[in-house]
């Protein structure tokens, strides 16, 4: 190969590595780690929950919302902060986020001599007030901690997503 080829080549790779580079320092993005979790109860001995979307409120953009690739189901019960189980990446605006929504289509409980059983939801989404700074290039830990014993109803087999505790890790 000549050098003239060689040369070519170079500013060839040059030109990409610049391209890559000035992609990623004028991007306004960062990342959001978004997990759940929740505490064990007496009697329950699972607790799937199947999640669609998120949707969060920024202050520069407003609502926005985000499919996730398919629907996810959990199984919440006993994850603690330490094992909290991965919902979604999501690379958004880099800005403050002041509210969020996660979207509910199903739950199922699994109750100790009953087996599995669907629960109605009194709401679509669990709803979250609470302030999130995404910085650009940097990614942001969310975990969610339901609190099942205030959330399930076994009497009327009715779930109203409950967050016991909200915890901003990054």
């Amino acid at each position: 190969m000549g050098k003239k080829a060689l040369a070519i080549i170079a500013v060839v790779i040059i030109l990409i590595i610049g391209v890559i580079f000035a992609s990623l320092m004028f991007s306004n993005n960062g990342n959001l780690a978004l997990k759940v979790a929740d505490q064990p109860m007496p009697g329950i001995s699972a607790v799937y929950i199947t999640f669609t979307e998120v949707a969060l409120h920024g202050n520069q953009s407003g609502w926005t919302y985000y499919n996730l690739s398919s629907p996810v189901t959990i199984n919440i019960l006993g994850l603690t902060i330490n094992n909290a189980s991965l919902l979604t990446n999501i690379s958004l605006s880099a800005q403050k986020y002041t509210m969020m929504r996660l979207y509910i289509s199903s739950v199922t409980v699994n109750i100790v001599g009953m087996g599995n059983i669907s629960f109605k939801l009194s709401s679509p989404f669990a709803f979250i007030n609470h302030p999130i700074n995404i910085p650009a290039h940097k990614t942001v830990t969310v975990i969610i901690d339901f609190s099942i014993q205030q959330s399930l109803n076994l009497q009327s087999r009715m779930f109203t997503p409950y967050i016991g505790n909200f915890i901003v890790q990054g």
